[in-house]
């Protein structure tokens, strides 16, 4: 066991690692494509439903700016379901698709940060604005 702490120390981990490149399916990039515009599709959604829960809530006397982010996470989330039909079809017309489809998920991914951005800007620019007195709940007798 210390010999192969002894060799890891000398060498660097990745010669260890021995990649079997053909074993690999030729399919893996489609699929895992397919499966980040899902998850981009979801973490878009989520987002929109915490930005529309946080108007009601803690962000009632917020700016309409606060809107921006649900539209922003709309926008990605119509980005990323559209990256994904334009993969499939691209697959069943057997087209190269893995370019195009990538720039939508760096697409996705741009819009879900200007919408974490402004969300983040509304809650700091509410704060700023909120009373300096904490809020103290007091017992009913």
């Amino acid at each position: 066991m210390l010999d192969f702490f002894h060799r890891l120390r000398r060498k660097q981990a990745a010669d260890f690692i021995e990649e079997r490149l053909e074993s690999v399916s030729v399919d893996l990039p489609y699929e895992l494509q397919s499966k980040i515009f899902d998850q981009l599709a979801t973490v878009s959604i989520a987002g929109a439903g915490l930005s529309v829960t946080l108007i009601g809530s803690l962000l009632q006397n917020a700016s309409r700016v606060v809107w921006l982010s649900v539209i922003l996470f709309g926008l990605a989330a119509v980005t990323s379901v559209s990256g994904n039909v334009r993969l499939i079809d691209g697959l069943t017309q057997r087209r190269p698709v893995l370019r195009r489809t990538k720039l939508d998920v760096q697409i996705a991914m741009g819009l879900i940060g200007m919408a974490i951005g402004f969300l983040c800007m509304s809650m700091y620019y509410e704060g700023d604005r909120a009373p300096t007195q904490a809020a103290s709940v007091q017992p009913e007798r």
